[in-house]
């Protein structure tokens, strides 16, 4: 069992970088190149046997050493931190960190260059290429970018608004994480950047318990989804009360798990909220989307219905404890992970929270929301919704959360409904040009984050 679905290759963690002298002393006359010439912007790409991609890095010296940011359009990354950044004379190295899927480069040093070697890792193999970085110029953003705080109760969160010119209202909008620890510094940045250029106030921020925010990390917690959705509404009552921000004209955007958050914020506060954009998720309880992001990777992997059924009952026992609690449920399951153990299929199930001793604060954190039903939160919506998945989505069940919205909303006050499957994508909304094509294939999904900014500026 997942955290309840959050964005696909964004949660791997920090991979090392080291500088091999080999590759320095290969650029001979570039030994003498000094570090501080690696201060500023570099565009380039990184380019391997089976696609390219373009990447924008900026690099900076202060008192605890270098740092820097990357930029990887094609995965939703903007400003990203990087991990591990080593700079010496005539070499530069630097690592994919946090969200981004793992990535390791290694290069020269020259005066308007930056060359060498990229490794990514991969399941069953190293993915291997090369990459080159220029000499770019800082990038001028249309808005201006305001780091605040706002409370929910006694809790504080960690936000940053990004506001476009002018005076008049601008309409706004709040994202909703999807799940885990997620801070500012994830593709939420990317997308509040599309929003902002578009004229909407957004608000970003740091979920609970990640980041500068305060509380508890969720599910570690006894907290559940109608914390998240406070949270979100705090963020737009926090708009609200901002110069430069047409008050009736407040949405909400939220992915995988802000898919189940952003309805039930409308619901907990109708008067805050003008329309709402749903991504990858939101039509059916975690506890079965969690059985459908099992039962399709065994099914890929070639397991027969039989041995699936097997598996699938199996984590059914786990769902029964979080559930109850119960010594009863806690030994029934037990034993059956003992026997689980030695099948094939064990391994490719997802590893939280069953492998996790019954001490675990997750098994408690899970119990809240773990049935939890959109339906009859989705029943009162009465706002635009623009409701948008990937047709190849490997978590959640793209077309029966489609039905399951639409049918939820219809049987309600009836909102405007517009739903767009998009073909190929998947969790992400990213396509591959064929299922066997690495992560440095993936590209979003033909246009459909342009779809969605026509989307919501044609509701006014």
């Amino acid at each position: 069992m997942k955290v309840y679905a959050g964005f696909p290759g964004f949660r791997l963690g920090i991979v090392a970088v080291t500088v091999t002298p080999m590759l320095a002393c290969a650029a001979g006359a570039t030994l003498s190149t000094p570090p501080e010439e690696a201060a500023g912007v570099w565009e380039g790409e990184v380019r391997t046997s089976a696609a390219s991609f373009p990447l924008t890095v900026a690099f900076e010296r202060g008192g605890a050493g270098w740092s820097g940011t990357v930029d990887v359009p094609s995965r939703y990354a903007l400003r990203y931190p990087l991990a591990e950044v080593t700079i010496a004379p005539g070499s530069a190295g630097f690592a994919f960190a946090g969200e981004l899927p793992p990535g390791r480069f290694e290069g020269v040093l020259e005066r308007h260059r930056i060359r060498g070697r990229f490794t990514s890792p991969l399941a069953t193999d190293t993915l291997r290429g090369t990459f080159s970085l220029s000499r770019g110029a800082p990038s001028r953003t249309p808005y201006t970018v305001h780091e605040v705080r706002f409370h929910n109760g006694d809790l504080e969160l960690a936000g940053t608004v990004f506001q476009p010119p002018g005076r008049r209202p601008h309409p706004a909008i709040v994202l909703a994480h999807g799940s885990g620890p997620q801070t500012r510094d994830s593709y939420l940045r990317w997308f509040a950047d599309v929003f902002a250029r578009a004229g909407l106030v957004t608000l970003i921020f740091d979920k609970r318990g990640s980041g500068q925010s305060g509380g508890e990390r969720w599910p570690l917690t006894r907290g559940s989804f109608a914390d998240l959705a406070d949270d979100v509404l705090a963020g737009a009552r926090l708009l609200r009360a901002r110069p430069g921000v047409s008050t009736d004209r407040i949405g909400v955007w939220g992915l995988s798990q802000g898919a189940w958050i952003g309805p039930l914020a409308v619901a907990r506060a109708p008067e805050l909220v003008g329309f709402l954009v749903m991504l990858s998720g939101g039509g059916v309880s975690p506890a079965d989307q969690e059985l459908y992001d099992d039962e399709i990777k065994l099914r890929d992997l070639g397991f027969e219905d039989a041995v699936i059924f097997d598996a699938l009952s199996y984590l059914r026992l786990a769902d029964e404890y979080v559930r109850t609690g119960s010594e009863e449920d806690w030994i029934r399951f037990v034993r059956a992970r003992e026997e689980a153990r030695g099948e094939p299929w064990y391994p490719h199930l997802d590893r939280f929270p069953q492998i996790l001793p019954r001490e675990a604060p997750a098994w408690t954190g899970l119990r809240a929301d773990l049935d939890y039903d959109p339906t009859p939160v989705l029943g009162v919506v009465d706002i635009p919704v623009l409701l948008i998945l990937g047709e190849e989505d490997r978590l959640t069940p793209a077309h029966e959360t489609a039905r399951r919205v639409s049918a939820a909303l219809e049987s309600g006050a009836g909102p405007a409904l517009t739903v767009r499957v998009l073909p190929a994508a998947d969790h992400a909304l990213l396509v591959k040009p064929t299922p066997q094509a690495p992560w440095t294939a993936e590209r979003p999904a033909d246009g459909w984050v342009a779809e969605m900014v026509a989307w919501i500026r044609g509701l006014w």
